[in-house]
């Protein structure tokens, strides 16, 4: 709770010295972003890195006589320091504005209110945690990263908006290894660090790394049925944002949901998806302090029911905004169940391929939404609804219409909260909930 306050207070210190020294006629609205965090890196399950990490910024954009200038301000928590270095800032976005031409597309700050979520867990002790964390792979090539505490997102403008998200959380991104090469990945991530779970989940990962040792199956290139784990959806979740359901990439005719949007194909009517904050893993507002609704249907029955506007795109092309953030990419994307007991996967799939991972997915013909990727880590070729050998790797090239649409047979009705794990520059916030698909045909290429 202690960082939660600390950052909070960095948050309000900042927001204050800039709307506090705007003058007539000018506007402005910011993003905060800080952690407070433990990052502990190992492989053969001992500590091979471990630090901590105070790092908080703000991003803000200032606006004037219909000009509009941005500047990134990272913050050192010295409330004298940081006082100074926002005047700088602020003072070099006015020089900066003054400059550019009119944008004749200005998105002023126009939204109020106020909000404050935060989310307190149950961490490990810092000096525990390698204990924790590492105690129970023994024996096990135990590679990946640890991080834990708090991290946060804050937004304020010039018309009085002031919202805050916080939480304390952790993640444990690990594989374990074989002489081989060969792997078994796993996450473990939550509020709540459970050490019977996290042991639970080791002890789980022996048996499916006896079997990736066993001899690989070489298939063919061609059609196979397959069961795609929540995990391996996860890899795939992306193409929704990126050329997906952006109402200015529609509007420009950059999505590849066009034949979507424009009803001359359509998903599988068990396909649904929505936006829905209620999974309470990042926050609603978006750089400009706008508030999206709790829930956004964007796909409903295997057809288009909403894309994602901002504020921007609204005003350009008259159009209602949802809150959307400028880039207009999905946040907190839930797939709706089927069907399917998780149980019972590899007996409904039959023959076919079990896939736990994919990875390195990228479009390949983003007009026709055909995405290509590789298979990874733990999967298996399974014949009579049992495990009989892993696969060598493959590339798999499908259209997303195929995937989502005539070849879903069905999804499971237990759903796996799929965290994000980035810590690139700061540690990521959000996730994914998501279930298991069976699909009858995913069409690999090598």
């Amino acid at each position: 709770m202690n960082a939660m306050r600390d950052l909070e207070s960095r948050f309000d210190r900042a927001a204050g010295a800039l709307l506090g020294a705007l003058k007539a006629g000018e506007e402005l609205s910011l993003e905060f972003a800080g952690e407070s965090s433990l990052f502990m890196r190992f492989n053969q399950a001992r500590v091979r890195q471990i630090g901590a990490v105070e790092d908080a910024m703000v991003d803000f954009k200032f606006c004037r006589d219909g000009r509009t200038s941005r500047r990134i301000l990272t913050l050192t928590g010295e409330a004298g320091r940081d006082a100074e270095l926002a005047a700088r800032a602020l003072e070099a976005a006015r020089a900066e504005a003054a400059l550019l031409p009119v944008d004749p597309y200005q998105v002023l700050p126009a939204a109020g209110g106020s909000s404050s979520e935060t989310f307190p867990g149950k961490l490990p002790d810092p000096d525990a945690a390698p204990k924790e964390v590492l105690g129970p792979a023994a024996g096990m090539d135990f590679v990946g990263i640890h991080a834990q505490g708090a991290v946060a997102r804050g937004a304020a403008n010039s018309k009085g908006a002031r919202h805050w998200f916080a939480a304390e959380n952790f993640s444990t991104d690990w594989s374990a290894w074989l002489p081989s090469g060969k792997a078994v990945k796993s996450c473990y991530a939550g509020r709540e660090w459970d050490s019977g779970e996290h042991a639970r989940r080791l002890q789980a990962a022996r048996p499916l790394l006896e079997g990736v040792a066993k001899p690989d199956k070489v298939l063919e290139p061609g059609s196979y049925r397959a069961y795609v784990s929540p995990g391996a959806l996860e890899e795939l979740m992306v193409f929704f944002s990126w050329r997906g359901l952006s109402e200015r990439e529609f509007r420009e005719g950059e999505s590849s949901f066009m034949a979507l949007r424009e009803g001359r194909k359509s998903l599988s009517p068990k396909f649904a998806l929505t936006q829905d904050f209620t999974l309470g893993v990042e926050p609603r507002f978006n750089e400009l302090g706008e508030v999206a609704p709790e829930r956004l249907v964007l796909i409903d029955g295997g057809r288009l029911a909403s894309s994602l506007v901002s504020a921007r795109t609204a005003l350009q092309y008259g159009v209602a905004s949802n809150a959307a953030p400028e880039h207009e990419g999905l946040r907190s994307p839930a797939v709706a169940p089927g069907g399917l007991a998780e149980a019972d996967a590899l007996k409904a799939l039959g023959t076919g391929l079990y896939v736990s991972n994919f990875h390195y997915a990228n479009w390949s013909d983003f007009e026709n939404a055909r995405v290509t990727g590789m298979t990874r880590f733990a999967c298996f070729w399974v014949e009579g609804g049992k495990i009989v050998s892993p696969i060598k790797d493959m590339r798999f090239d499908e259209s997303l219409y195929d995937l989502f649409g005539a070849n879903l047979e069905d999804l499971t009705r237990e759903r796996s909260l799929i965290p994000a794990v980035g810590s690139y520059g700061m540690r990521d916030i959000g996730g994914m909930l998501l279930p298991g698909l069976l699909v009858n045909g995913l069409r690999f290429t090598l």
